[in-house]
Order: structure tokens, then C-alpha cells, then sequence
């Protein structure tokens, strides 16, 4: 059973002094009425976090992790390391009683992921891996409608990701668990996950470009369901594209524009398209629609409310099914990790 909440309100933790945890402060201001506080954030470098801290206006800051996770008003920790750190901050996280939100992926490894969602079980804390995309409104809309057989039968997923990253370092270095695969490419997967709702029983990449360091920039891939239902995708570090997804079934089709964080939703039937417009915040962005990163933390905040150690939206079944997932086409294409 999962430790009790003594408060209404969450008391977050920030690991890492980063633009994407930098976006993840910026969109818990906007929610209103808000049940969520900053309360200290750590990076492996002190100066760091504290400008970060006097930017935000967050109270404490630290010096390296350990401090974070013995301060005992911290109820939860937003956890942005760079991918190959993520294990080692949250298994120290959880053994300190800390519920925990790690941004995706949760671990470079299948066996190190099931190891973290053992001890969130065996410590009674909540553990959520940052597949943000699930905790949209336009993806409870999607649900609504693939169940009311809005668009008949799906039987194909069609999608085109792609940002020029040739020049970012943490997708372009495999020392830092470099990958366009993790780093976009699971968004496709887990979109195959949710519309299917099933493992692909063939996975078949092609035209995969490795950079000198044998980091994957570009890779396409069928995931193949049976049955005659495929999911199809483009994913590349090497240029922008439309970076949206079609899903097109026997009576019709669903367009998810930036399908990943998505807040527009159009359907071939002719209605106006259905919106979700995210608010004005105090800072710009760095990330497509980081505001809607005030989701995935309500999100939490819930599950935590309930005494859930894991969200419906994105359980740890579904988590490790999506690594198993990733793993078997790194391997396809010859990618793989020092760890």
C-alpha cells in the first residue's frame, strides 16, 4: 500500500537544472488553483541549481542528489537527467520514500526499469514514467472515439516525426543514451500501444541512417498487429516534417496534429476540428507545447491523492512493453548502450 499523503498539496523536488525541467516549472504555474509548490530543486552542479532556484523562486537547492532525497517536506521528484542517469536518481529516490515522475525513457535498459518498478512496489510509492502524451485531453477524446467506432475499424497508423537535432548533443552521442528512437521514436510506439492496444507481432525498420557514433538519426519502421493493421513511421533527428499522425480506419480518419503533446484533433468527417488551447505562461518554452506538461503533473498529483503507486493512463505493464518494444528495433538497426 502506497504511504500516506499528509497534504492536499504536492511538494515537488526538480533533479536536474534543465530546459525541459525548467519547461516542467514553467507549466505547473499555469495551472490554477494550483495543489502543487517547487520546493527545492539539485543538480550534480550546485551553481547551476542555484540560478535555477533564484529564477523560479524555489526555496532550496542542492548540491548533488542525496540531499534531495533526504529533505522530508519533499513528496515527489520531477526527475529530467540526461537518459543514461535516470536509473541511479530514481532508485536512490524511491529508496528514500520519494514518489517519482522520470521523464521518458525511464531507463536505457528493460531489466534496470523493472528493477525501479519492483522497488516503487516494495516502498509503496508512486512511479511514473513521463509518457506525457497520455495524459492530454485530446487523447481521452481519441479514446472516446476509437471506442465509439467513430472512424470503423483501424487498421492503419501513419506517422511522420522529424526536428533538426544533428547539433544536440544528448540525442547525437550514444555515451549520453543518444537516440531519435528514444528520443521521438517512442512516441510513435506508444501511439501504436494505445490505438492497438497489443504488441506488434513484427517489427520491420528500414532506412535507418547511424551517425560516426553509431547513434540512430533516422530510422523507418512498420509495426505489423495482424490482422491486416499496421502502424507505419518516419522518425528523424535529419529534418522537420509535419510531425503529425493519421489514423485511418474502415469508415473514416482522425488527424492528431504534434500527435505526442497533441492539442488539435480534425476528422475526415467534416466537423470543425476540436481544440485544446494551452495558457499563456511567465517563461517561454524550449519544447512543442511544454505547457502541456501541467497534464501529466495533475495527473500525478491524482494518483497520488488516490494512493495509486502507477497511473491508468500509463502503467508499468505498459511502460515495459514499450521498452521491450524499443529495445528489439535498436537491436534491429545495431544500436545499442555502455551500461
Amino acid at each position: 500500500m502506497m504511504q500516506s499523503q499528509t497534504s492536499d498539496t504536492l511538494n515537488w523536488g526538480i533533479a536536474a537544472a534543465g530546459r525541459i525541467t525548467q519547461d516542467f516549472v514553467t507549466a505547473l504555474a499555469t495551472i490554477e488553483n494550483s495543489h502543487h509548490t517547487v520546493l527545492a530543486v539539485a543538480d550534480v552542479d550546485g551553481a547551476r541549481a542555484q540560478e535555477f532556484a533564484q529564477r523560479n523562486q524555489i526555496p532550496r537547492h542542492y548540491d548533488g542528489f542525496d540531499m534531495l532525497a533526504l529533505d522530508r517536506d519533499v513528496n515527489v521528484v520531477y526527475v529530467g537527467t540526461l537518459n543514461p542517469f535516470h536509473y541511479a536518481v530514481v532508485h536512490l529516490l524511491l529508496s528514500r520514500g520519494k514518489h517519482v515522475l522520470c521523464e521518458t525513457p525511464i531507463c536505457l535498459r528493460y531489466d534496470q526499469a523493472m528493477e525501479l518498478y519492483s522497488l516503487a512496489e516494495q516502498r509503496g510509492v508512486f512511479l511514473m514514467e513521463g509518457m506525457w502524451s497520455r495524459c492530454f485531453p485530446s487523447y481521452d477524446r481519441l479514446h472516446e472515439l476509437l471506442l465509439s467506432d467513430a472512424i470503423g475499424e483501424v487498421n492503419l497508423v501513419k506517422i511522420q516525426h522529424g526536428f533538426r537535432l544533428t547539433n544536440v548533443e544528448r540525442v547525437c552521442t550514444r555515451a549520453l543514451g543518444g537516440s531519435v528512437i528514444l528520443d521521438m521514436g517512442i512516441y510513435a510506439l506508444q501511439l501504436g500501444q494505445f490505438v492497438f492496444g497489443t504488441p506488434p507481432l513484427k517489427i520491420i525498420p528500414s532506412g535507418t541512417q547511424l551517425n560516426g557514433d553509431r547513434v540512430d538519426m533516422q530510422t523507418e519502421f512498420i509495426l505489423d498487429y495482424g490482422d491486416n493493421r499496421r502502424l507505419v513511421a518516419l522518425i528523424t533527428g535529419l529534418e522537420h516534417l509535419e510531425n503529425d499522425a493519421v489514423i485511418v480506419g474502415t469508415k473514416g480518419e482522425i488527424k492528431l496534429s504534434n500527435y505526442w503533446c497533441c492539442t488539435q484533433l480534425i476528422r475526415s468527417n467534416g466537423s470543425s476540428p476540436e481544440t485544446w488551447p494551452l495558457p499563456k505562461a511567465k517563461f517561454d518554452f524550449h519544447y512543442t507545447n511544454s505547457c502541456g506538461l501541467r497534464y501529466e503533473a495533475e495527473e500525478v498529483r491524482k494518483c497520488i491523492e488516490k494512493r495509486l503507486i502507477e497511473t491508468p493512463k500509463f502503467t508499468h505493464a505498459a511502460s515495459l512493453e514499450l521498452i521491450a518494444i524499443s529495445e528489439k528495433l535498436r537491436r534491429h538497426i545495431g544500436v545499442t548502450f555502455d551500461i
